[in-house]
């Protein structure tokens, strides 16, 4: 039995490694293991609803305030409690911050080295060699992340680990003024977002034949679903399945009865899973390919342009390179529209803490997060469940994985390891989130 080993994995959030087995007369088999006891399920028992919040926004930096979101949805509706539109809106407003901030970093720090210099020694693809190559280029990047960090700031409260989100609404609303200069910065930005947006399909569509060699997938893809395009909090959960002719996305009323995790005995990220639909793809694919559209004009316009060219639905998992850019032109779009709207109302509901139960789905950066909590009659958590991204798309990355190897692996060593690095870092994967 053959055997290649790339331990560490670079450029991606966390520390993981990676295995792929090849036995004569059989297909290659890759492993992805990461390792970590983070033990949040187990803190939170006997903590009360209002610290809840906080505690799980230290699971991760990057989606800490999608932790945040999916805890007070799950308080809220485990006491039957709705956050009114002011705190709704200001929370989407700090949401969309966070995933255009940590689509940037996804997009700069770890993947464009590699669609810049694919033929360059791997210890010279970084962002300090963009940096001393082209330093125009990486101020350009860093700027853009700025936008999403300046929204994030006043609507979450802090650029990290946010302060304003609390179980039944918000603390501080944004007043107009802050409003009109935030939406003033989103503006100036937009040369510069449409700029990188075709920079990126430039280089993809330049790298073709990786894109094209680096694993398809071919099973279902899971997204929430809304009539309208992409949302992250609207709507609800839908399972499309690509090849049914004339079916379209169905709704998953039944996820919480269908959901499946399995260990795995490689590392502490367990799979998790549908009954039915063992192999799932969630965050940008399969956005995407469950709502055919984001729903705002320049968002839908640059989509057209890669529906053409990677076809639709989209398969191959480095597109979602683009599909991060076409979410961020999204996302700077609702920020937009939010700032725009009047802020009118109350900010947050008194909550009752007493016995309840709920579980809820919203989309993180890089996919489907899932939180299910159980409360005693005296408002203490008695049960919480988290099921990350990562762990969803477990086993659609371990065949991509494969698929990569068997389409690269005579082509030597360095360069194999290279593509299949390319592959992990197309899916993004949160370790911290993962390894729960």
């Amino acid at each position: 039995m053959a055997e290649l080993v790339i331990k560490p994995l670079t450029r991606i959030y966390g520390n993981a490694s990676l295995r792929v087995e090849t036995e004569e007369g059989s297909s290659p088999r890759a492993r992805f293991s990461a390792f970590g006891y983070r033990g949040f399920e187990m803190m939170a028992r006997g903590v009360y609803v209002d610290n809840l919040v906080p505690l799980v926004s230290r699971i991760c930096g990057p989606d800490s305030l999608f932790h945040q979101a999916a805890a007070c949805l799950a308080v809220e509706r485990a006491l039957g409690v709705q956050a009114p539109p002011a705190a709704r809106s200001l929370r989407e407003l700090a949401l969309w911050a966070q995933l255009f901030e940590r689509h940037a970093v996804s997009l700069s720090v770890h993947s464009l080295p590699d669609l810049l210099f694919p033929s360059s020694d791997p210890g010279l693809r970084n962002l300090v060699s963009i940096y001393r190559v082209d330093e125009e280029v990486v101020r350009r990047l860093m700027s853009l992340k700025s936008l999403g960090t300046a929204v994030l700031r006043e609507a979450g409260g802090t650029p990290v680990h946010g302060v304003n989100f609390r179980p039944g609404g918000v603390v501080r609303d944004l007043p107009p003024e802050s409003r009109e200069r935030l939406a003033d910065k989103l503006r100036s930005g937009e040369p510069l977002l449409l700029e990188t947006a075709r920079l990126v399909k430039l280089l993809l569509r330049r790298s073709e034949e990786t894109v094209r060699t680096a694993g398809s997938i071919d099973g279902s893809y899971l997204a929430m679903r809304y009539p309208g395009g992409m949302e992250i909090t609207g709507g609800g959960p839908a399972l499309y399945v690509p090849g049914v002719e004339g079916v379209a996305p169905q709704p998953m009323e039944d996820l919480g009865e269908r959901l499946r995790e399995e260990p795995s005995v490689h590392g502490h990220v367990v799979y998790a899973f549908l009954e039915g639909a063992e192999e799932l793809r969630v965050g940008p694919l399969a956005r995407l390919n469950v709502n055919g559209s984001y729903g705002t004009p320049r968002a839908d316009e640059e989509l057209a342009e890669v529906k053409e060219t990677w076809g639709f639905p989209v398969r191959y998992p480095m597109v979602a390179h683009a599909l991060r850019m076409l979410e961020m032109i999204h996302a700077w779009e609702r920020m937009l529209e939010l700032l725009r709207e009047p802020s009118q109302g109350s900010l947050g509901e008194n909550l009752n803490p007493g016995a309840g139960k709920a579980r809820v789905y919203l989309e993180a950066p890089e996919g489907g997060l899932v939180y299910g909590l159980e409360l005693g009659e005296d408002g203490l958590v008695e049960r919480l469940s988290i099921v990350s991204p990562l762990q969803f798309n477990l086993r659609s990355l371990e065949r991509s994985l494969a698929e990569a190897f068997a389409g690269t692996g005579r082509e030597g060593g360095e360069k194999v390891a290279d593509v299949l690095q390319m592959v992990v870092r197309a899916y993004a994967p949160c370790i911290p989130c993962g390894v729960h």
